[in-house]
């Protein structure tokens, strides 16, 4: 039956493009909103379990745009106060401070890499990042630097780098983030403090009142603006939720789904309909009502498995060609290849199934056709 199955279906050829190609959209367009939803989720966690400042001190003038910079990094323009970071740790209440600066932009293969200084001495919001923790050897060296995860991926630490006509030890690499730190290169100062940094991160102790303390910097400290960690997440969140849970995208990707199931349901009782005469001269021929319904939904697992597939590569591919930003970070990593996989087979598995049901209420109009009017009617 399998191969009177196939054999229908290449012989059918205009309704069955429609359908496969029905199948195919539908499922492209829910496997990228359902691996953007899981990435941009993944990020959110990391993003709170391991991007750690409470506080972000920036040059006066740029707060506006403070909500940006966990995903793009300390600010281009302006600098604070070279003294301010040694006021700041007089202050109580204060747990950890580390300097960052803005060095500039530099291609490194197909990445813009932003390249940013920073503290290893007093670091904690990188060093949590690194897939092997060697401080040691990365304080006091100036010629060494820490790759982002998606920064010169074929690197490994012990190779050279060259940037700028400088060649440079890599010390380290760091775990996808989902943050700014996975297209950066990280130089560490060596033996010293940086000097009119692009922002200063604070880590608050426990108990403290993150506006209490905001309070008490703008008082003390003139021309700097504080960001609070709610702030500098709160934009981001919206966006990212407003796409997962009420966007366009997934709206969309919705629409598209239904859509196609009533297509195919469509096209399966137009098709159905057309080949009453084919379905009476089987049934004529000795072929029983359950031969027929088994016949149409067999067809249907070949038309649905064969647009699921299809589907599945084109949303692998345009995921892998943009990269698709924050959201395709689990693909992009290899420890998540298992799960991919799984997504994809369960992915496939419910669209046959949805094929099926789509094929269920035509089937049995097909099943219960009288042979002789079937063949009068498909005249």
């Amino acid at each position: 039956m399998w191969n009177l199955a196939l054999k229908n279906c290449k012989g059918h050829k205009a309704y069955n493009a429609i359908i496969v190609f029905a199948v195919a959209l539908a499922v492209a367009m829910s496997f990228v909103a359902a691996f953007m939803s899981g990435g941009i989720q993944k990020e959110l966690e990391n993003t709170r379990r391991l991007q750690e400042p409470d506080l972000a001190l920036v040059p006066g003038g740029t707060k506006e745009k403070g909500n940006i910079y966990l995903t793009k990094g300390p600010p281009a323009l302006g600098a604070v106060a070279a003294d301010a970071a040694s006021e700041i740790r007089g202050f109580a209440g204060i747990e950890a401070v580390t300097s960052q600066k803005y060095l500039g932009k530099f291609s490194i293969g197909n990445v813009q890499a932003t390249l940013i200084s920073y503290e290893p001495e007093t670091d904690f919001v990188v060093a949590p990042w690194l897939e092997k923790k060697n401080l040691k050897e990365i304080q006091g060296r100036s010629d060494k630097i820490v790759l982002g995860a998606r920064v010169a991926v074929g690197k490994l630490p012990g190779d050279s780098l060259q940037l700028n006509g400088k060649d440079f030890l890599i010390s380290g690499r760091l775990r996808e983030s989902g943050a700014f730190l996975d297209s950066a290169v990280f130089f560490p100062v060596a033996g010293t403090r940086i000097e009119d940094p692009s922002w200063i991160l604070l880590r608050l102790t426990q108990g403290v009142f993150l506006d209490a303390m905001v309070n008490r910097i703008e008082a003390n400290i003139p021309r700097v603006e504080v960001i609070t960690r709610p702030e500098m997440l709160k934009t981001i969140n919206d966006q990212l939720h407003g796409l997962v849970r009420g966007g366009s995208f997934g709206t969309a990707a919705i629409l598209v789904a239904v859509g196609a199931l009533l297509i195919t349901v469509a096209i399966f009782a137009l098709m159905i309909h057309e080949r009453r005469r084919e379905f009476g001269l089987l049934k004529a021929m000795g072929a029983g009502n359950s031969f027929v319904f088994k016949l149409i939904v067999k067809e249907s697992v070949l038309l649905g498995g064969l647009g699921g597939i299809i589907g599945l590569g084109l949303a692998v591919f345009w995921l892998l060609l943009s990269g698709a930003g924050l959201a395709f970070g689990e693909l992009s990593a290899l420890s998540f290849t298992g799960f991919i996989l799984f997504r994809m087979f369960m992915t496939l598995a419910r669209t046959v199934g949805v094929c099926m049901l789509a094929a269920l209420f035509p089937a049995l109009l097909a099943a219960r056709l009288e042979p002789y009017a079937a063949i009068r009617g498909g005249e």
